[in-house]
């Protein structure tokens, strides 16, 4: 039985439309190997608001490919000895079109309950990923209703509950919430709107300024701040898919990579190895991605949240022939100590508070706390970011003399500003 037609919104683009390029010629991912453009049609048949892969629109296999290029170990490498290589890297890719399915999948309850079988249901509620562009899609709530979200260019303006500005001395100073106003009639719209958007939704102007300053450490000038929306329409090289595969891969002190935690490189601290919570795992991305730690519901297919990120990889781990991992370990709802509890060890970059009433140089050191520099501590992050620690040193120390009042600083009380 084949699957019935999801729910079309939109036009198809036109036949001159802009196909998704990478400026930086990124070589080619050992993950387009074996994972191939017939297989991703397969699966995501029903993408970018039901009218398919479309590669002039967000999500297709070339704007994946190009988001696999920039992040050569997603789905390639295999530094356990758990599970096989090959396993490794369908684990990593399931895991990631996992949380795909929750955060921008059609998910049609719809399919349940009626002539198919359970087994057939499932086959088609999970091949319902990337269909959404914008959080609240296709009818997105923080747009305007004349263009709800049914054209990629529909969310350059939103109203005032999609602006997802968090505020704060350190957050103006590093990600200042920027765009335009434009008043029509009783209703104000911005440009600077950071509700979510792309694959698994990236959200808040924190997210995309960090994504914005990876960016342009690979040479690609943009400017999220004043205009997010480029996750969504920008295809040179296409964002939609890339802001997503950022997040999955990035680690953010205190929390770890979806991808390490998949692949089994995190360290889980000794409470939560004891009780089974180390190694290659599935349960604590969704910690990661959305707080989520509910367990997988009975009922089919259940409700949102981290139950359908289980069910889903549970179904992408069965597609693709390799172990799911033991149950007890798909949710993160038994896990002895959270993430943000796991250590103590040192998260980011602040002034140190040792020497700043000396008269001598101002300096920063790794503090317990969280903040906008990461310090990357050598016994819990990839070496790769840990050597990104004394670039982001210097980064704080500049910040402290460029703008010493975020830190409660001043030339009286903190002498070293003097030197």
């Amino acid at each position: 039985m084949g699957c019935p037609k999801a729910s079309v919104y939109g036009k198809p683009p036109p036949t001159d439309c802009r196909l998704p390029t990478d400026p930086n010629n990124t070589p080619r991912s050992a993950l387009e190997k074996w994972f191939t453009k017939e297989m991703f049609q397969d699966l995501f048949p029903f993408a970018n608001l039901g009218l398919g892969p479309n590669p002039c629109l967000p999500y297709s296999y070339e704007a994946f490919v190009i988001a696999a290029r920039y992040f050569p170990e997603f789905a390639t490498v295999s530094p356990n000895k758990i599970y096989t290589p090959e396993e490794n890297y369908r684990r990593d890719l399931a895991a990631f079109f996992a949380h795909a399915i929750q955060e921008t999948g059609e998910n049609n309850i719809a399919l349940y309950g009626g002539s198919m079988t359970d087994d057939q249901a499932h086959n088609c509620f999970y091949r319902g990923g990337f269909y959404n562009w914008f959080e609240g899609g296709p009818s997105s709530s923080f747009l305007d209703p004349t263009s709800p979200g049914y054209e990629p260019k529909d969310g350059n303006y939103c109203h005032e509950s999609g602006k997802y500005c968090a505020e704060s001395d350190e957050l103006t100073y590093w990600f200042p919430c920027g765009g335009r106003q434009q008043r029509d009639g009783n209703v104000t719209w911005h440009t600077g709107c950071y509700f979510g958007r792309g694959a698994i939704q990236i959200s808040y102007n924190y997210n995309y300024g960090q994504f914005n300053e990876w960016l342009l450490s690979r040479n690609i000038t943009v400017d999220l701040m004043a205009e997010p929306n480029l996750v969504i329409t920008k295809m040179d090289p296409p964002l939609a898919i890339l802001a997503s595969l950022w997040f999955y891969m990035t680690p953010q002190p205190p929390k770890p990579a979806m991808h390490d935690i998949v692949m089994g490189t995190w360290n889980s601290g000794t409470k939560n190895a004891e009780a089974g919570y180390t190694g290659p795992i599935f349960g604590p991305t969704s910690l990661i991605i959305n707080n989520e730690c509910n367990g997988e519901d009975r009922e089919e297919p259940g409700g949102p949240g981290e139950s359908r990120r289980i069910k889903a990889f549970k179904w992408f781990c069965r597609h693709f022939g390799v172990p799911a991992g033991a149950d007890k370990l798909l949710s993160c709802k038994n896990m002895p100590v959270w993430l943000e509890q796991i250590g103590p060890h040192p998260l980011s970059w602040q002034p140190n508070w040792t020497n700043t009433w000396k008269e001598e140089p101002c300096d920063c050191a790794p503090a317990g706390y969280g903040g906008m520099i990461p310090y990357f501590h050598p016994d819990h992050y990839p070496a790769a970011f840990v050597a990104l620690n004394a670039r982001n040193r210097l980064k704080c120390v500049a910040s402290v003399y460029d703008n010493p009042s975020m830190y409660s600083m001043n030339n009286k009380s903190s002498p070293c500003l003097n030197f």
